[in-house]
């Protein structure tokens, strides 16, 4: 298994509630980058685990457990969420969903 995919762990540093303003204000953006086996999930998975099927769904394992907080995930220039993490002892294991 080659893990020769680059992406990026996006998170929003310093967000927080402006009481005055009545809104997120956002900080900076952080982004680190993660190499990681990306492969797309077959119909009959989907329908197994999740009951319905989605080409927006991809699984993502990555050597080394990432522990930082994330808000999303960047890959190819487009952003996902986690929608399951499996982690293990070394290693660690996403199902993702591409927003929009």
């Amino acid at each position: 298994m080659r893990y020769d995919k680059p992406l990026y762990f996006v998170s929003n540093v310093d967000k927080h509630y402006d009481a005055e303003l009545g809104e997120w204000v956002q900080g900076q953006t952080s982004r680190v980058k993660k190499f990681a086996n990306i492969t797309a999930m077959s119909e009959n998975r989907q329908q197994l685990i999740f009951g319905d099927v989605s080409n927006k769904r991809l699984i993502v394992r990555l050597q080394r457990v990432y522990h930082e907080p994330y808000d999303l995930l960047e890959i190819d220039g487009k952003s996902y969420q986690a929608d399951i993490e499996h982690v293990t002892s070394d290693s660690l294991s996403l199902v993702v969903v591409a927003n929009g």
